[in-house]
């Protein structure tokens, strides 16, 4: 027995250090097949994310009637015909400020050395100029201009070339024809490529299907045309967002007087793809052409000031009504996946970066053994909002627990929102604690995180929020959401009841008017004190005065102390084990015997949603009241305060008189 469990970390170790070593090797071989296979790829991959931008124009003329076939043929030509345009327009633009480099560059070093006393200024000009100097040489045709009798001459050193002869005939055709070989081929590739996914469109669903599980086609058909519909719909608006954003900055660029006004509107479309930094990097060659065409400042500062007020508009204000807040991605995989996809295929990574990394998130949300792809890139929270709590209660971190439950309490009610997120959080706290995982130190400290937090909430009031729920608008902000309405937390069971009465001491019953009238006790441990105190506060809300006993006080004859003599109802927190609650049992025939008038509200916070043990538990322990959530035990105690004791049975609550 010792051999084998000192031999079991041992082999634990090793497996981890073998899954580790298998999904570095898998991970490697995914990044070289993406590098190896880049010429096959980007093509294939370029016409994949076109095929979604270019689905729903197929079919709204498959709606007109046309045959898909038809169909197909004029959106490709369409396509293909704007893209035509647009580079023709790129190359005359080009070539246009190929020539007139050298005297914007002139411009620039007269302004730099005009703001010689402004190091900084002047070092910024200078840095733009070899840019700009840059931009000439390889746009052009790399040789030496001059620009008049201001021109700075620059040296170079002699080259000594060999003349080879001037080719003639099909030598000539060759030469020519060459360059251009690779790009022709590119674009053929992704013109085929995208006229075949469009044409066998339900062909490739029905193979993805088969791969992604036909076991159950319902489910997996529904996610499969929910994530093309929500991907064609996101790569479409964005699109003719970024198309709408170059079409302002041209247009701008064009009033405020900066050469080249269309080059630099088509740059600004295209480099919008590019999140966070690409309207910046857009903005860097016509602010630098604005200070070299101008020679004062002001077509620099307009130009300057086209960017910033652009860029937010497009990115605050019409993104999100056109497809959402935000593309289902965190910030951090963004930025990771940018860096990823322009390290492995260069500037046509850094402008699919983004529409290739929504597309796995929003396979990993559909497909279950892609799941952790979601996990990682997407921007839900991985942890439910429970576990999320009771981590901040583990890490002492009160502060991050207020926030949390300040972010809820603009969805929820504050009694709603303790048993949805806080309660839920110490019967997860419960479970370690059975287990032996949780120490009594640790469940101590989560007291007196819940306390502090408990503590933060006393400026709300437990009146239902405005907006409850989460509109269904904000889920169709997520492309890679499933199609559902977005919900909240988990909604506690008294959500869809009406609210919580208030008592007043015009309507409070004579018998009740006593300092606390409410004693919440705990029965045996830490976690039954955490909710104690949420449920004195909201009683205290609702106008009914509780007071709260340790736990420490009543867990044995000797320690044993009561406050609050004259209560009306002891309110008997406990987080038990679910198998008995005999603990209970003892300490209400101990409480009758110092308190004969009170009625005992039992409280089996485990029981909640399960209710189908409460009426047995209360007979067994023998209690008045029972109850399994914060929201019933406060109607009880609540209805019983103004004089209302009401005979009913519930999902969650059971009301029965004192015998």
């Amino acid at each position: 027995m010792s051999n084998g469990s000192t031999l079991q970390p041992t082999l634990l170790d090793d497996r981890s250090l073998n899954n580790l070593a298998r999904g570095l090797v898998i991970v490697g071989l995914l990044i070289l097949f993406l590098t190896v296979g880049r010429e096959f790829l980007e093509p294939l991959v370029i016409a994949a994310l076109l095929s979604f931008i270019l689905a729903p124009v197929i079919r709204f003329l498959r709606g007109l009637g046309i045959w898909r076939t038809p169909a197909v043929i004029i959106t490709v030509l369409a396509a293909l015909g704007i893209l035509a345009g647009l580079g023709s327009t790129l190359a005359v633009q080009i070539a246009q400020l190929a020539q007139e480099v050298p005297q914007y560059e002139n411009t620039l070093r007269n302004k730099a050395r005009q703001l010689g006393g402004a190091p900084l200024i002047s070092s910024a000009l200078e840095r733009a100029t070899g840019k700009l100097r840059e931009l000439g040489e390889q746009i052009g045709e790399g040789e030496p201009h001059t620009a008049g009798a201001n021109a700075i001459p620059r040296t170079k050193p002699l080259l000594v070339e060999i003349q080879q002869p001037e080719p003639k005939g099909l030598d000539s055709l060759a030469n020519l024809v060459r360059p251009l070989l690779s790009p022709l081929a590119t674009t053929g590739l992704i013109v085929l490529f995208l006229v075949f996914i469009l044409l066998r469109r339900e062909d490739l669903r029905d193979r993805f299907l088969k791969l992604a599980g036909a076991g159950d086609l319902q489910r997996t058909t529904a996610a499969l045309d929910d994530a093309g519909q929500r991907l064609s719909s996101f790569f479409l608006m964005q699109t003719l967002l970024n198309a709408g954003f170059g079409t302002v900055i041209a247009i701008g660029l064009t009033v405020i007087g900066v050469p080249h006004a269309t080059l630099w509107g088509i740059l600004a479309g295209f480099m919008r793809f590019v999140p966070f930094i690409g309207s910046f990097i857009a903005a860097f060659f016509p602010v630098v052409l604005a200070a070299a065409a101008d020679p004062g400042w002001n077509t620099v500062l307009w130009t300057v000031g086209l960017f910033l007020v652009a860029e937010p508009i497009a990115g605050q204000i019409i993104e999100p009504v056109l497809y959402g807040h935000h593309t289902g991605l965190s910030p951090v995989a963004i930025i990771v996946a940018t860096l990823f996809w322009a390290l492995v295929w260069g500037p046509i990574g850094l402008l699919l970066a983004t529409p290739l990394t929504v597309c796995l998130v929003v396979l990993g949300k559909h497909i279950d053994a892609l799941n952790f792809i979601d996990v990682l890139l997407g921007d839900e929270p991985a942890l439910k909002i429970e576990q999320r709590f009771y981590q901040r209660l583990l890490a002492a971190d009160a502060t991050e627990a207020s926030d949390l439950s300040e972010q809820q309490l603009k969805k929820l009610a504050l009694s709603d929102y303790y048993d949805a997120v806080p309660m839920k959080a110490l019967i997860l706290a419960q479970h370690d604690a059975a287990q032996g995982k949780l120490s009594q130190e640790k469940q101590l400290q989560i007291r007196d995180t819940v306390e502090d937090v408990v503590d933060a909430m006393k400026e709300y009031s437990d009146n239902p929020p405005i907006e409850k729920t989460v509109l269904a608008d904000d889920a169709a902000s997520d492309v890679s959401a499933p199609s559902k309405s977005a919900q909240p937390v988990p909604a506690p069971d008294a959500l869809v009841a009406e609210p919580l009465p208030t008592v007043t001491m015009e309507t409070l019953s004579p018998s009740w008017q006593v300092t606390y009238p409410i004693l919440c006790i705990a029965s045996r441990s830490a976690l039954d004190q955490a909710a104690a105190v949420m449920l004195a506060q909201i009683l205290e809300k609702h106008g009914v005065a509780a007071r709260v006993q340790p736990f420490i006080d009543v867990s044995s004859a000797k320690s044993f102390k009561v406050d609050a003599l004259d209560a009306r109802i002891v309110c008997l927190s406990y987080f038990g084990a679910a198998s008995s609650p005999v603990h209970v049992r003892y300490l209400i025939r101990r409480l009758r015997r110092v308190m004969p008038t009170a009625q005992f509200l039992a409280c089996f916070w485990m029981l909640n949603p399960d209710s189908s043990k409460l009426e047995e538990w209360r007979l067994a322990v023998g209690a008045d009241l029972v109850a399994s959530s914060l929201v019933s035990a406060a109607r009880i105690c609540l209805t019983a305060a103004a004089g209302d004791v009401a005979h009913r049975t519930d999902d969650e609550t059971s009301i029965v008189p004192a015998h």
